[in-house]
Formats: C-alpha cells, structure tokens, sequence
C-alpha cells in the first residue's frame, strides 16, 4: 500500500477566479485568487511546512498553477 509520508497536505480546488484551499490535518480552509499573487500566498502557506501539495485538472484552469 502506497502511503503519503508528508505531515501536512494542502488540496485545492481551482477555478478561473478561485483556489479554494483545505489543509490536512488541522483542516483549515481558504481561498486565494487564482492569480500570481494567489500562487504567492501559497507558496508563503506551503513552503514553511514542507507541504505536500495537490490539485485536480480543471480543464486548463490549473496550468498556469502547475
């Protein structure tokens, strides 16, 4: 069984306007906009503990993040 070894894990859910955030295990939630300011104050949440962080295809929505 494939396990994930990282202590917190942020998913996101991306839309044209929005990254919804929801962090593991505390399960905080938050929302950035999908813009370069947005994927800077993700980096500043994910960055500092070394989070593992995911998001799902959304038709194009998520490049500009990946």
């Amino acid at each position: 069984m494939n396990t994930v070894s990282r202590v917190q894990i942020i998913g996101i859910d991306v839309s044209r306007d929005w990254l919804d955030i929801h962090c593991l295990p505390n399960g905080k939630r938050l929302r950035f906009q999908n813009t370069d300011k947005g994927y800077e104050q993700l980096i500043h949440l994910a960055q500092p503990v070394d989070a593992l962080v995911c998001f799902e295809a959304t038709g194009g929505q998520e490049w500009q993040l990946w």
